[in-house]
């Protein structure tokens, strides 16, 4: 279980985020949503520990993380790919694979697994990262998470400026960690579509705070014009 009590987050002295409260279960997927510049990357990462201050209390399991440092949280079992993927161009697929067992709880290497799930990479394991399509580095990203072994893994908008052909693949991979592999899911999308296929709960935000949340089913057209019509 993921939990946040009363998080507010700051760039220097500016509050970005104010009051958060919101809880995920273990196994759980839930979508973060909004219009552009509400706060939902730096949702992720204040659970992530990559901004300048955040108080309040961020749990894991039940045990209090709020103090410690972004690879502690990794190697607690968060994982966290970032909007615009932060591969590495210059280093192959392989070596930015490895990358993400580092964090993992146990030494298992490259896991078939994870390579299963995007066959792409397996062909490609000797190809820079660089020389990949915006797509298959998109898959990249999330394989390099997967080897951390999270219990939680953060997405940020992991389908942006994808090419249609791949998105459903994508697509398709998350709602498989959930469900198959009982990874929790915290996802923040602009599409309402996937959301409510793939989401238990939803929590919507607007200027740093949660306006609304709740069940899957509660996440309305009236809400999504409400807080997500431009």
């Amino acid at each position: 279980m993921l939990e946040l009590s009363d998080i507010d987050a700051f760039y220097g002295n500016s509050r970005a985020l104010q009051g958060i409260n919101l809880m995920v279960g273990s196994g759980e997927f839930i979508s973060v949503l909004g219009r552009n510049g509400v706060g939902k990357t730096t949702l992720m990462r204040s659970i992530l520990g990559l901004m300048d201050r955040v108080t309040g209390r961020l749990s894991l399991d039940g045990a209090d993380i709020s103090a410690l440092r972004t690879h502690q949280r990794a190697k607690a079992g968060i994982a966290y790919v970032p909007q615009g993927r932060g591969i590495l161009p210059r280093f192959t697929v392989r070596e930015n694979l490895t990358l993400g067992t580092f964090a993992a709880r146990s030494a298992n290497g490259i896991e078939d697994w994870v390579l299963e799930l995007f066959p792409v990479l397996k062909e490609f394991l000797n190809r820079y990262g660089g020389n990949l399509s915006g797509g298959q580095q998109q898959q990249l990203a999330i394989a390099r998470a997967l080897l951390a072994q999270p219990k939680v893994i953060l997405l940020d908008e992991p389908t942006e400026g994808i090419q249609p052909n791949i998105v459903e693949q994508i697509e398709d991979v998350i709602v498989k960690l959930n469900r198959e592999h009982k990874i929790t899911v915290v996802l923040v999308e602009q599409n309402v579509a996937f959301a409510r296929r793939a989401s238990h709960r939803f929590a919507l935000l607007e200027k740093g705070r949660v306006v609304a949340k709740g069940e899957i089913g509660e996440l309305t057209d009236d809400l999504i014009q409400l807080h997500m019509a431009v």
